[in-house]
């Protein structure tokens, strides 16, 4: 591990190489090669000029990943902003197991050899715990009847989020188990809002329910119970919901995912703490979520549907 005034220093000037908002227009008013041409003189490595936008993607996330395991000044920080992209491949490589049908696309490159070969060879000794046991259980589960592609995704999530847990309260640090809990939480009303749009009834919502947040499950269950969400939802720390207005869920998660990011903001100056580096990384992101919806509308002719989307971006 590095210190932190050099992990943030380092954080700070890759700030600096983040897309602007008149680098973004420039990329909605480009066609789509021009726009990949671009993005390559912005810095950005290898070329979706075969029209693979996820590969593109995946490519520079993957670069990102390798930064926050190299770079950062926290291990346990590490892990909790890269054991999305960890448990996710642990998903690919279980369902590639017992389907027998691989999926590399739905895997992100980085160093996770030894969780790729415990889980082909079903020995999980060298696994994180709770990755482990989620794929335990899942054997037990799956011994006597079909593997469940969404049982599989909802326990390693489970999974994911208890490992969250323990590293962010090892990094003794505040502002991160804060982080975590609020991402808990915001998961865990999402899945309400969709439950609830997709008319799913309750007992398929609560093994979704995700432990460790603030919102306890009670309170999860009344937002999907409520005829109006909004009101339980604005009972809680979550108030950006309008409270007169139908709830969209993907404007929820986007405000939610500005709240996540705020939550380093008032660090993000502070040298010794974790801020700048959390900060950048999200960031970071954020940019490549930005692109590619910028690159997938521009491919197929959309490239009204951008600035709708990205209002709160460019604004």
């Amino acid at each position: 591990m590095v210190t932190r005034i050099y992990a943030n220093a380092v954080a700070k000037y890759n700030e600096g190489k983040l897309l602007d908002r008149e680098k973004l227009r420039r990329l909605i008013d480009a066609d789509f090669s021009d726009a990949v041409k671009m993005l390559c003189d912005y810095g950005y490595g290898g070329s979706a000029g075969n029209g693979d936008i996820d590969a593109f993607i995946s490519a520079e996330t993957a670069e990102l990943i390798k930064y926050a395991l190299d770079a950062s000044p926290d291990e346990y920080l590490s892990r909790v902003l890269t054991n999305r992209f960890l448990y996710g491949n642990a998903k690919a490589y279980y369902k590639e197991r017992v389907s027998g049908k691989e999926n590399a696309a739905a895997v992100y490159k980085m160093d996770d050899d030894v969780i790729k070969r415990g889980i082909e060879k079903g020995d999980y000794s060298a696994l994180p715990q709770p990755m482990a046991d989620a794929l335990t259980e899942l054997d037990a589960k799956f011994a006597d009847s079909e593997p469940d592609p969404k049982a599989i995704d909802a326990c390693l999530t489970r999974a994911r989020y208890i490992d969250d847990v323990f590293c962010a309260k090892k990094s003794k640090s505040k502002t991160l188990s804060e982080y975590v809990k609020s991402e808990i939480d915001i998961l865990n009303i999402a899945s309400a809002l969709r439950a609830r749009a997709l008319k799913m009834d309750e007992t398929s919502l609560l093994p979704l329910i995700i432990e460790g947040g603030d919102v306890p499950a009670e309170d999860v269950v009344a937002i999907y119970s409520s005829d109006s969400p909004a009101k339980p939802i604005r009972d809680t720390k979550y108030d950006f919901v309008d409270a007169d207005a139908e709830i969209s869920i993907p404007e929820f998660e986007a405000k939610a995912e500005a709240m996540l990011a705020g939550m380093w903001e008032n660090g993000s100056d502070d040298m010794t703490s974790l801020s700048p580096f959390v900060g950048y990384y999200m960031a970071q992101l954020a940019e490549y979520r930005t692109v590619k919806l910028i690159l997938t509308c521009l491919k197929n002719g959309a490239r009204d549907e951008i600035l709708p989307r990205l209002r709160g971006i460019l604004e």
